[in-house]
């Protein structure tokens, strides 16, 4: 049999011959397949243009409702009716431009942005208000810039925030909520957020208020929002309460259940936008844009709560702000708040996770603030590169090391062509020489990707050479790890790697220039390191490695923001760090004026948070007037150009004398001032009375001369609590012998410092200084013999040198005798030539009431020390 197969084309051929348009005979009357005639109504309105062609429709009525009727939808019913009783529908087409009306809602739902307008008078509507209009779509960009910023865009969108006009209070008030808003709801990029608001600190708008020429500058208004929210906060507490009065008052258990919910979303809802909040101001703290009683505020309230959202919270903020907080006058309200961390703990009613988070806190105060892991937060795509960078060149550097590492400590020669390998395991493996020659690649642009030890860079270029090469028996791995690590350390000289013969050396790659965020982020890092360790050769080496001696501003104006709120002691170690770089000359003054006067310039502003300013200020300015420094005179006319209009310059000034004199005499500070040709006039309001403003001040040395008895009556008779205090701040500044000197000349006279007080106070300062926190404790014979001439001088005769070893017996005793400190002071103290035999002597058969305590473990800890004395000099009687 033979089955002919034929195309679609020729098929249709059939369709308009005569023969296929008439109905064959013979076949059963079924109205819905079998046609008498063809349908007159299309299956869809049709083009007629496609239509022309078209012959008739013999389409089964069935089927006529199926082109309406979407490719997946349901299926409706068949029905089992033979013939369709009802006349057919014929559906028409609706054309596109007709208008069509919809229902509308009575209470119809409309944007927040939008609710505002609804309500207005017709004469205040959008049209007829530009103003409003401006400010709204002035909120619709920063939405949506908002929206965008991750680290990633930071730049590029703070960029267009910098273009946006901002200038009426009620504008920059709404982009300050709006900021704030979008913070609280996202607390994982509440370091953005906050570097957006340290990025808009300087705008200043004019003020709502009728007086002329007023302002009000961003940095007021984000303290109003953040007092704004703290309010907010009791205002949710209230209605909080009032839900759970409610709910306790409700009579149906279907009513209970509803309040119940409600309360619940009510209560998780406050504590998320509260716990965000206070994320938020912790960022705006580290940044310095707040203070820190608006973060004991917050970490009070966390402490209150209880609940472990809270406690969490807690956690974190002190991880982040904890070091600032923590300094000497603040540490009985932080012992308060880590107490009752321990007692939490110990109570043990919070879950484990809770409880290690709180002792991870407890130990990283008791670590110094020192994390064992930086923080991690949102990371740019570059970062992210960069890790993985660093994570391909830690592989590259261990497959280099196992190259160089053999059986005799360093790879030798064996000939002129190449090396003698040993295996490096048991199995000799293949090594890929695609991946070594990515070793030489450096980025420099990346501060987080490790440097490889030279060594390692000129054998990667070379291992396969024929050139020859001999390398000694270090590896890179027994390089000084700091090398390795250390962020702005420079490519130094190959350890250990000699060259036989010398073809042309591998050209040295340039730094490129830093860009100022770079600098910035440099220089924070240096200072923080600096103020923890305080190295001041370190410290100055890594600023001079920046090599960005034009952008060097920036790192002056890090420095004075960064410890302007911080103790005193770090106020005068970062001025001593500025002074010494202007010493060196490793920072140029003019860039040590340009980042003061940034500072200069907002300091009345600041005055607002901090009272004090001045003074500290001068604290920070005082040390660059000390030898090799900028002379007075300079320094003085320069600070003075921004605050001479404010009326401001006069009360800097004066801070900075006064502070001078702490290490000096007037008389001297007088003379310098002379020396300068300063006059008061140059610095005060015309309407301000010179002599008066002199005499109230207390700085008349500045005008005249002063005789030696005035000077001498006007000295403060000091406590002995003030004067160890002095003197201890003295020795943790590392003052030299000279500097402590001039300040017991300045400050106490010739009786004060024949007193046994000041002997002993002296003493215990210098033994304090000279005491190696170790287990166990050890003394640093180098800071005695550096102190040694100071302490002959005041320790004059035996019976001071007797006081001296009365006040060493009640320091052991305050530190709980330690094993053996007091026989390595007495060794010391000997070998120096400070305290002689006699005054041993003398102190051992001592049987002074008032000097008993410890006395007796004393003399145990150093019994040993006075038979080695005993012995020598019996050995030198003989002799």
């Amino acid at each position: 049999s033979h089955i002919s197969q034929n195309n679609g084309k020729f098929l249709l051929g059939f369709q308009f011959i005569s023969a296929s348009m008439h109905k064959p005979e013979g076949l059963p009357v079924i109205s819905d397949v079998v046609l008498d005639k063809a349908n007159k109504t299309p299956l869809r309105p049709a083009d007629p243009a496609r239509l022309m062609n078209v012959g008739p429709d013999f389409t089964p009525s069935y089927l006529g409702n199926l082109g309406s009727r979407s490719a997946g939808g349901p299926r409706g019913p068949v029905s089992g009716c033979v013939c369709r009783k009802e006349p057919r529908k014929i559906i028409t087409s609706m054309s596109l431009n007709d208008d069509v009306q919809l229902n509308k809602a009575e209470k119809a739902w409309k944007p927040s942005v939008k609710k505002s307008t609804r309500n207005r008078a017709p004469e205040e509507s959008e049209e007829d208000d530009p103003e409003h209009i401006k400010t709204q779509e002035l909120f619709k960009r920063v939405r949506s810039i908002l929206n965008k910023l991750t680290p990633q865009m930071f730049q590029q969108l703070m960029k267009q925030v910098t273009e946006l006009t901002i200038d009426t209070e009620e504008r920059l008030k709404g982009v300050i909520d709006l900021i704030f808003e979008k913070a609280i709801s996202e607390p994982n990029f509440s370091v953005a957020y906050a570097n957006m608001c340290r990025c808009l600190i300087a705008l200043k708008v004019p003020t709502t208020d009728k007086k002329l020429g007023s302002t009000v500058n961003f940095r007021k208004l984000l303290l109003n929002r953040c007092q704004k929210e703290f309010e907010k906060d009791q205002d949710d507490d209230e209605i909080l309460e009032k839900k759970q009065k409610e709910l306790e008052a409700a009579k149906d258990e279907e009513e209970s259940e509803r309040l119940k919910v409600e309360l619940e979303e009510a209560r998780d809802k406050a504590r998320r936008r509260s716990l965000g909040n206070i994320k938020f101001i912790g960022e705006l703290f580290k940044l310095k844009m707040l203070t820190e009683a608006i973060m004991h505020d917050c970490v009070v309230k966390l402490l209150k709560n209880h609940d472990e959202e809270s406690l969490e919270c807690l956690c974190r903020l002190l991880s982040t702000i904890g070091k600032d907080l923590d300094f000497e006058k603040a540490k009985p309200r932080m012992d308060q708040y880590f107490n009752q961390m321990d007692k939490i703990i110990k109570e043990r009613k919070t879950s484990s996770r809770i409880r290690f988070m709180l002792q991870d806190v407890l130990d990283l105060r008791r670590s110094n603030w020192v994390p064992r892991r930086g923080d991690q937060g949102p990371k740019t795509i570059d970062q992210i590169h960069k890790e993985a960078e660093m994570e391909e060149h830690r592989e590259q550097i261990k497959v280099q090391q196992q190259l160089l590492s053999k059986k005799d400590g360093g790879g030798r020669m064996g000939g002129s062509m190449g090396w003698n390998t040993v295996p490096i395991s048991t199995k000799n493996r293949p090594i890929d020489t695609s991946r070594l020659s990515k070793i030489t690649k450096v980025r420099p642009s990346s501060s987080q990707v490790f440097p490889l030890p030279v060594s390692a860079e000129i054998l990667a270029v070379h291992s396969f050479s024929s050139q020859s090469w001999s390398v000694g028996t270090q590896s890179p791995s027994d390089v000084n790890s700091s090398y390795l690590i250390r962020k702005h350390s420079k490519p130094g000289k190959p350890v250990g790697l000699k060259r036989e013969s010398a073809p042309t050396p591998p050209p040295a790659l340039s730094k490129p220039a830093l860009t100022e965020e770079e600098v910035e982020k440099k220089s924070t890092a240096i200072i923080e390191e600096y103020l923890h360790i305080n190295d001041l050769k370190e410290a100055s080496q890594c600023v001079a490695e920046l090599n960005s001696a034009s952008l060097l501003f920036v790192f002056v104006r890090n420095g004075l923001e960064s410890t302007l709120e911080r103790s005193t002691i770090a106020r005068e170690h970062m001025g001593l760090l500025l002074h010494h770089l202007v010493k060196t000359g490793i920072l140029p003054t003019q860039q040590y004026y340009k980042g003061l006067q940034e500072i200069l310039e907002a300091a009345e502003d600041m005055a607002i948070d901090i009272p004090h300013i001045w003074l500290y200020l001068a604290e920070l300015i005082t040390p660059m007037l000390h030898e090799g420094g900028i002379p007075m005179g300079q320094l003085f006319r320069e600070i003075s150009k921004p605050l001479v209009p404010l009326e401001k310059a006069g009360v800097l000034l004066v801070q900075i004398l006064t502070s001078l004199c702490k290490g000096m005499t007037q008389k001297k500070v007088g003379a310098m001032w002379m020396e300068a040709g300063l006059n008061w006039r140059d610095f005060l309001p015309n309407h301000e009375d010179v002599n008066k403003f002199v005499t109230d001040e207390k700085v008349e040395f500045t005008v005249g001369e002063q005789s030696e008895s005035e000077a001498t009556n006007k000295k403060k008779v000091l406590s002995s609590e003030e004067l160890s205090k002095q003197l201890d701040r003295l020795f943790q500044d590392k003052a030299n012998n000279q500097r402590i000197r001039d300040w017991v000349e300045a400050n106490l006279d010739e009786q004060q410092t024949a007193a046994n007080q000041f002997v002993r106070a002296l003493m215990t300062s210098v033994c304090q200084s000279a005491i190696i926190c170790e287990n166990p404790y050890k003394v640093d014979v180098e800071q005695i013999t550096q102190r040694a001439s100071l302490l002959q001088r005041y320790l004059c005769d035996e019976q001071k040198e007797l006081q001296a070893l009365y006040a060493l017996q009640a320091l052991m005793v305050h530190m709980e005798q330690p094993a053996n400190l007091l026989r390595m002071f007495f060794d010391t103290l000997y070998d120096e030539d400070v305290i002689k035999e006699e005054a041993f002597y003398k102190w051992e058969s001592s049987k002074d009431p008032a000097e008993q305590t410890g006395k007796g473990v004393a003399l145990k800890s150093v019994t040993a020390f006075f038979t080695w004395l005993r012995e020598a000099e019996e050995e030198s009687d003989k002799d």
